[in-house]
């Protein structure tokens, strides 16, 4: 396993090289992204819930009551005004009338409180005959005749009187009710009796999934928010429109969304804004001192098992906050099968916790003080790490063992502050031992790479790794292995401090030999098994270098590829060998390697965070090498677990590829430079280096030469680290550029190419690098002959629909026949590969003249082209003069295969 690597964010959108030697003239220059100055408040829309459609067909319809159920937040009066509205709307008859009341807890004892504002006071006599109240309210409301639409928002405050009246009215009346409220066992009994008699239905209002949050934040932004902001974003509230809103604007007004290429980034934490914290302290403080107590040791412990609550406070207490929805019982269960309680949502947590004095926070830790969670107890990993950070917080430093593993879970989660705390309370802990100062550091290194930096994390990693190699070489003594010591050290150990320091050395410093030299030092410290699980990790670092011969061997010797769930500990190396597998030729291999390894992944979500995204990640670049556009993966998906580890910048390399390989040259710069700008903050796995070459390929194909330029010495100057896997895919992008811009080392780069890649028995790359040579040759005046034949022996080896495409085009073209040629390059643009490759080194055209040119492949004769551009007939044949002396073009018919 190659923990901080695949911490790193390795699980790439691998690149494609679907058109790394295709060749356009160019469009019209994309605009630069403006920056707009943030308005002062975000205005916010309100989406059409699918519940709220239930509601209408409920009382519009059908002429039923509805009871809309939800906690706080979630929309209910919204959602209840907007059904009201539409019901009334569709009225045809004149008769509806809305009625509407809003109870009130201060005054649920007063009799027919909520009624009073539209019924006026009522004399004492009038009240306490509730037939003749009832008569006297009918009279005054004047509501005999009409059809009465009742709209009644927190009805489970209603005073009695009130809460008879209004079911009284839908009973006899044929009123027809929509009430609100957030506990449903809290109605008053004769509106609970009218759900019993089938009257009125429950419609529970649900947070807005993540699709629905991604609708709403494109139109509350006017554009997209990228998959992980919007991931984190949607975690953080559950999907409560109330807290998106509040969070999103001050997130907004302070500068923490950034606009890019693409749509909006938050690339901080999403924490509770001052205005979400004011109303939950209005809530809380309406709260009896048990409820509180409930709230408070819910979100200090977080999750705290509900037996273990139970025990703290009393049953009736829990039952009401959960149905106040401050508290939620969870399904996720301890591995002793009591369900755990946790907070509504991390933000009420966040929230509640900042509102708990130190004093209050230390009484309620003694009084949980049985709470302070042990492993052996079946706690969840996240009560674990949350009982240790609330010791700390009351001045009580729990075991070091307890520490470890709440900076471990810590890191799992991705909570990497809170790891930093808990490893560096471990390192100043009583256990001195060698033992505990790895683990501590080792835990501290990664936390470090995604928090304070690469070198801070690399002292750590440094530290550890001498600690362990040298406690091992002095723990060799036979008297230092007759028992435990403070210097002994286990081999898991050892193990875990070389991953450490080697994934440092190969995704930071671009050192492959060092992470290999460090691997083989400490196999020779250990024994079986960790032995065997630093092969595995040596076999790794080599496929992530892009030198597959040994991670191949290893992939026929191990039988995984006669297996339909591959073993969970050859995971760390699968994404290597679906990459190996590809590169030689073996694609159907390849093609079933990836699939057997997501479905063990996907059960072990938690053992492996990274692996699922990383298999998604080579699957789609072994589905672009062979043009397979059409069952083509693009999203890894959302987080199966709180576990799960993916960089979603990752995901507009993904776009961008695509975008190549279906010639939208505009769409594609702009995912590039999108994903420039996001490894420009930060870059774990070293993948910067592609999408700059990638970006610079688009603009050139765009006419946009001095940008490209500059694209391409940027790619060059940023090592390749984590791109290697991708064996020549970096090479061939920068090559075809490089000729592109007329440079002629492209032609040198691309024989380099091809020599490096027959020489290791690459097949697939070295077919693309011929096939790119092939036309450099043939668009230079050189002799291609040579390389058509090694073309044909790659295309042998590798059999894939781009292959056999290709060598169908040359042969037609050297028969001479046009309609193969034709349904060849057909073909090959709907695999991703536009032969416009046959025009690499052709003078580019210019914007006006490549906007003539695609409306003639569309079938525009001269005189329609020049009516849709309002330009003259002479004009447009000047145009189409020049494309097709520019292109060498001799029919319409080649141009359109062009465009």
């Amino acid at each position: 396993m190659v923990e901080p690597m695949r911490d790193a964010g390795r699980a790439t959108r691998l690149p494609s090289r679907s058109a790394a030697v295709a060749s356009l003239a160019p469009v019209a220059p994309i605009a630069s992204v403006e920056h707009d100055p943030l308005p002062a408040r975000l205005s916010w829309p309100v989406l059409e819930r699918r519940e709220e459609n239930r509601a209408v067909a409920v009382v519009g319809d059908h002429r039923w009551s509805v009871a809309i159920v939800g906690s706080a937040g979630l929309g209910k009066s919204v959602v209840a005004a907007a059904v009201v509205d539409r019901v009334a709307r569709a009225d045809r008859t004149g008769l509806v009338t809305v009625l509407p009341i809003t109870a009130s807890p201060n005054e649920a004892a007063k009799p027919f409180a909520a009624a009073i504002a539209h019924f006026g006071d009522l004399p004492e006599a009038v009240l306490a005959d509730e037939s003749g109240a009832e008569r006297r309210l009918r009279e005054s409301a004047d509501l005999v005749g009409r059809d009465v639409l009742l709209r009644v928002d927190d009805a489970d405050q209603l005073d009695p009187m009130s809460a008879r009246y209004v079911a009284w009215l839908v009973r006899h009346a044929d009123a027809r009710l929509v009430l609100t409220c957030r506990d449903f066992t809290a109605l008053a009994e004769p509106l609970r009796q009218l759900w019993q008699d089938d009257m009125l239905e429950r419609i529970d209002l649900a947070p807005l999934d993540l699709d629905e949050t991604d609708r709403l934040m494109a139109l509350a932004l006017d554009g997209p928010l990228e998959a992980e902001s919007l991931d984190r974003l949607h975690r953080a509230t559950h999907g409560n429109p109330l807290h998106l809103r509040e969070v999103v604007r001050a997130a907004h007004s302070s500068g923490a969304l950034e606009r890019t290429a693409t749509g909006w980034w938050w690339p901080g934490r999403v924490s509770a804004s001052k205005s979400l914290e004011d109303l939950y302290r209005t809530e809380l403080a309406e709260l009896s001192g048990d409820l509180r107590d409930v709230v408070d040791i819910v979100a200090l412990a977080d999750p705290i098992p509900l037996s273990r609550l139970l025990a703290l406070v009393a049953d009736a207490d829990v039952d009401r906050v959960v149905a106040l929805g401050f508290v939620t019982v969870d399904v996720e269960t301890a591995t002793d099968g009591t369900p755990v309680v946790r907070p509504s949502h991390p933000l009420v947590g966040d929230v509640v916790r900042s509102l708990v004095p130190v004093s209050r926070r230390t009484r309620l830790f003694a009084r949980a003080n049985a709470f302070r969670a042990d492993p052996a107890e079946g706690a969840p990993p996240a009560a674990r790490l949350r009982a240790s950070l609330w010791a700390l917080e009351c001045g009580v430093v729990p075991p070091t063992d307890q520490l470890l593993d709440a900076a471990r879970v810590a890191v799992r989660l991705q909570e990497y502050e809170s790891a930093t705390v808990l490893a560096s309370a471990a390192l100043a802990g009583s256990d001195t031992s060698v033992a505990a100062s790895v683990s501590a550091l080792c835990t501290r290194a990664t936390a470090r790479t995604y928090s304070t930096g690469r070198e801070s994390a690399r002292h750590d990693a440094e530290r550890a790794w001498d600690l362990a190699s040298t406690a091992k070489s002095v723990g060799r003594s036979a008297a230092q292995q007759s028992g435990p010591g403070p210097r002994r050290i286990d081999d898991a150990l050892v193990v875990e401090a070389a991953e450490g320091l080697a994934n440092l050395a190969q995704f930071h410093d671009d050192d492959v030999d060092r992470a290999l030299e460090i691997v083989d030092v400490a196999a020779a410290m250990v024994a079986d098994p960790a032995r065997e699980r630093l092969r595995m990790l040596r076999l790794t670092h080599l496929g992530w270098a892009g030198r597959f011969h040994e991670v191949l061997t290893e992939v026929d010797r191990s039988g995984v590829l006669d297996t339909d769930a591959v073993p969970l500990d050859f995971l760390t190396l699968a994404p290597c060998g679906v990459i190996a597998l590809a590169v030689v030729g073996r694609v159907p291999e390849a093609y079933a390697l990836a699939a057997a390894s997501i479905t063990t992944a996907s059960a072990h979500v938690e053992d492996a965070p990274w692996s699922l995204g990383e298999l998604a990640s080579v699957l789609h670049q072994v589905q672009m090498w062979c043009g397979d556009l059409a069952g083509l993966t693009l999203q890894v998906g959302r987080r199966p677990s709180p576990f799960f580890k993916y960089d979603y910048t990752l995901e507009l390399l993904g776009t961008g590829n695509l975008a190549i390989a279906e010639r939208r040259w505009a769409d594609a710069a702009t995912a590039f430079r999108a994903a420039c700008e996001r490894f420009e903050v930060a870059d774990h796995g070293g993948f910067a280096a592609y999408p700059w070459a990638r970006l610079a390929l688009a603009l050139v194909m765009l006419g946009r030469t001095v940008e490209s330029a500059a694209a391409l010495d940027r790619a060059r100057s940023i090592p390749a680290r984590g791109m290697r896997i991708t064996a020549e895919e970096l090479p061939s992008t920068m090559a075809v550029t490089e000729f592109m811009l007329g440079r002629p080392t492209a032609v040198t780069h691309a024989s380099e190419i091809v020599e490096r890649s027959e020489r290791s028995g690459a097949w697939l790359p070295a077919l693309f690098g011929l096939m790119m040579l092939h036309e450099a040759e043939s668009a230079l005046g050189m002799d291609p002959t040579t390389t058509l034949t090694r073309i044909r022996t790659a295309a042998a080896r590798v059999q894939t629909p781009v292959a056999r495409a290709y060598l169908g085009y040359r042969e037609a073209v050297e028969r001479g026949d046009a309609a193969g040629s034709r349904a060849a390059r057909t073909e090959l643009a709907d695999h991703g590969f536009p032969l416009s490759i046959a025009q690499l080194g052709r003078s580019p055209l210019t914007p006006r003249e490549y906007e003539v040119a695609e409306l003639a492949a569309q079938g525009l004769s001269n005189r329609q082209v020049a009516e849709h551009l309002g330009r003259s007939v002479r004009t447009v044949d000047a145009h189409m003069s020049r494309i097709f002396a520019k292109w060498g073009l001799h029919s319409r018919g080649e141009l359109v295969d062009l465009v």
